[in-house]
């Protein structure tokens, strides 16, 4: 006799399951704390660069230095993730990137500004190995019933960290400058030793044709003939990157839109930011609560048409309450949909071409902010930035009622992983 359905996890149960699942909370602590380390740095680097040149370019340089390793090794990370001992990589490459950081204490004027430049690009490079492998061990580690729940807390600790880093660098900058980049160093060294302990299973990448003698464009090409075969998975990386594109156009611009339309500063985008940081925690809290009543494609799509009508709102704000609303709901949205959408993409991956599957969604992720930021610069310039926001507004929604059917198929395929990893 067959079993009857299992309904997922209650968000009590859910979260309850996770913090006593050792792993993923050695994974969810590293996490956390490399990436609060990460604000740190963020915030150290900008001070030092501020403090010994005015050129534009001080700035621009370091983020064209992160973004140009992520588009070029993108999906030589994959491949590594595949390939190799997943735990191992994430805590080698944590240990490198601790060391790299160490570098830009060696900047002490402008003609040295070169080392933290090379220091900007190396942290990306080494990132490009990281999150691949990060991705696509959550499932080798989480039932399926809880992944949901495990991507919407791995999201959410991205945002906890956009809160709490930058409160820790003010006081470290303010005291003694060199001291954010040691503590974001210890980080991740710390996080390095938590993952190091964790019990993670290795991948099996003869399956897939990942075997060591394949050359590195041999098993790119085996993970890229595979979403090329896989009509779902092409489905949940368009949606991912289009939402993406709509989302990541409004952070360029937030700013300037609320000193143009309500006279905000600084300390008005700090709250606001925290806002954000408070609705994406809700999102990673209530994620679990809501798989149990509607499918991931519905929460892709839900959360998509009302993060697309909070831009809308926070485009048209004429107090401060709705911009801190409208934020609030944006964070909520975005941790939501790309929890569910990394849900979706890693059930549909084996787990031996998980890792170039997930290096490919870091990679349209990476590209399409690039693209967006560019985009909205130029069309904020031409139309006004209002106009930008409205028009990322209605792309989200769309996009949202578009996911709601495109992606009805491969997220009753979800539902029947969790069923069948509970049963």
């Amino acid at each position: 006799m067959s079993s009857p359905p299992t309904r997922p996890p209650d968000q009590h149960e859910a979260f309850s399951a996770l913090l006593h699942n050792r792993d993923f909370k050695l994974l969810w602590i590293g996490q956390l704390l490399s990436q609060i380390g990460d604000q740190c740095l963020l915030i150290a680097a900008i001070t030092l660069i501020s403090s010994i040149s005015q050129s534009p370019w001080a700035i621009l340089i370091p983020v064209i230095s992160i973004a140009i390793p992520q588009l070029i090794f993108g999906l030589v990370g994959g491949v590594v993730a595949d390939r190799w001992n997943r735990k191992l990589t994430m805590a080698g490459s944590d240990l490198l990137r601790g060391l790299i950081v160490l570098s830009i204490l060696l900047v002490s004027d402008v003609q040295h500004l070169w080392i933290l430049y090379l220091a900007a690009g190396g942290l990306a490079l080494v990132g490009v190995f990281f999150y691949p492998a990060r991705n696509a061990v959550i499932p080798n580690i989480v039932p399926p019933g809880l992944l949901l729940a495990a991507n919407g807390l791995i999201q959410g600790s991205y945002i906890i960290a956009l809160i709490v880093g930058p409160l820790i660098a003010g006081v470290a900058v303010e005291l003694w400058m060199p001291s954010a980049i040691i503590f974001d160093s210890a980080t991740f060294i710390i996080s390095a030793i938590v993952i190091a302990v964790m019990n993670a299973p290795e991948a099996t990448p003869e399956q897939a044709g990942a075997g060591k003698t394949n050359t590195i464009w041999e098993d790119m090409k085996v993970g890229l003939d595979f979403i090329r075969h896989n009509r779902a998975l092409r489905r949940v990386l368009t949606i991912t990157s289009i939402a993406t594109l709509g989302i990541g156009a409004i952070v360029l611009l937030a700013i300037p839109h609320l000193e143009a339309q309500l006279g905000a500063g600084g300390m008005e985008y700090g709250i606001a930011m925290s806002m954000l940081g408070l609705g994406s925690v809700m999102g990673g809290v209530v994620v679990s609560r809501l798989s149990r009543r509607l499918s991931a494609s519905t929460i892709v799509g839900g959360m998509l048409i009302l993060g697309g009508a909070a831009i809308v709102a926070f485009a048209f704000a004429t107090s401060y309450a709705v911009v801190l609303l409208s934020v609030a709901v944006i964070g909520l949205c975005i941790v939501m949909a790309r929890g569910a959408l990394d849900t979706i993409s890693q059930a549909l991956s084996p787990d031996e071409v998980r890792g170039r599957v997930q290096s490919a969604v870091n990679l349209l992720v990476v590209a399409a902010t690039a693209l967006a930021e560019g985009l909205a610069a130029l069309l904020g310039s031409l139309f006004g930035v209002q106009a930008v926001f409205v028009a990322a507004g209605v792309v989200t929604a769309l996009t949202g009622v578009v996911a709601i059917f495109a992606l009805r198929s491969a997220a009753q395929l979800v539902s029947k992983v969790a069923v069948m990893g509970k049963a």
